[in-house]
């Protein structure tokens, strides 16, 4: 083996040699050499320094030893990927497509939440268009709502209302003193009914049925209103006709029935009421209790 001097000029050339030898490890490690950083060719007679661990001094290897473990050599030859990084980039492209599965089914799952949602509460608003009879919901002025009661001064005893809404004619009642019953069936106004009675304080005396009107009987109730449409009022008129008491009063809003004449008839267009007491209207009588002399025997 050949000894180097510690002269200037030889310590200058493995300088540079050492640091040639760094900047084309890292040019090769980034994929892409460049061709300013070739590999120095190795001259014969020359020894490259290398750190030996505890005795604090330089050893000398001469160029064929170099030579021999260059196939082994920690740099990769050029367009060649260090296998750690091989490794990583398919865990990176594993995970960046389950993230972006995650978020596909996230988004599926919330579409189809909303699509059911909007389903489940716009379905009984629109059903009872589709029906035979056509009976959607339209809520009550507040002219029907004053006229209504205004109809029902001087009366009392129980109240129901056919087609409750969202309750308004019910709780308005309730405040005067009835005890009022709604029927509707739409499920969503019944429930939005409840809670109206419940924040106006008539929850005690106010009832609110899921049911359909040609199920019901409403023979018990003295006082009835009515918010229909022209095809359902004749097969209403007969209902309540053989339903309700002599002393029954029906007040129809919007529309009035077809063979009944009002006995009383307040406001006008739309806010029209009419008012039917079922004692006219039947014609009924009031029942006499008959005495017969008795015969002497």
């Amino acid at each position: 083996m050949y000894r180097v001097g510690r002269s200037t000029g030889a310590g200058r050339a493995e300088q540079g040699r050492q640091t040639d030898g760094k900047k084309v490890c890292a040019a090769l490690l980034s994929g892409a050499p460049s061709e300013r950083f070739r590999p120095p060719p190795l001259r014969s007679g020359v020894v490259l320094p290398l750190p030996v661990a505890g005795a604090g001094r330089a050893s000398l290897l001469h160029n064929t030893d170099l030579s021999e473990k260059s196939e082994h050599a920690v740099c990769p030859s050029p367009g060649v990927m260090s296998p750690a990084l091989a490794e990583e980039a398919p865990q990176e492209a594993g995970e960046g497509g389950s993230r972006r599965s995650s978020w596909g089914l996230l988004a599926a799952a919330g579409l189809g939440g909303t699509l059911v949602a909007l389903y489940a509460v716009a379905t009984p608003f629109v059903t009872p268009a589709l029906r035979k009879v056509c009976l959607p919901f339209v809520p009550a002025t507040a002219a029907q709502i004053q006229n209504v009661l205004k109809m029902l001064e001087n009366r009392s005893g129980s109240l129901v209302d056919i087609g409750s809404g969202d309750g308004r004619i019910v709780i308005a009642a309730a405040k005067k003193g009835f005890q009022a019953v709604g029927y509707e069936l739409n499920p969503w106004l019944v429930w939005y009914s409840r809670y109206r009675a419940w924040r106006d304080g008539v929850h005690q005396n106010t009832k609110f049925h899921i049911s359909d009107l040609w199920k019901v009987s409403f023979s018990h109730y003295r006082n009835v209103v009515v918010f229909g449409v022209p095809q359902m009022m004749p097969q209403l008129e007969k209902k309540l006709e053989k339903e309700l008491e002599c002393n029954a009063r029906i007040i129809a809003c919007r529309f009035p029935f077809p063979c009944w004449i009002p006995d009383h008839t307040t406001g006008e267009g739309i806010d029209t009421v009419w008012a039917y007491d079922l004692k006219r209207s039947r014609g009924c009588k009031t029942k006499s209790l008959e005495i017969t002399p008795e015969t002497e025997s």
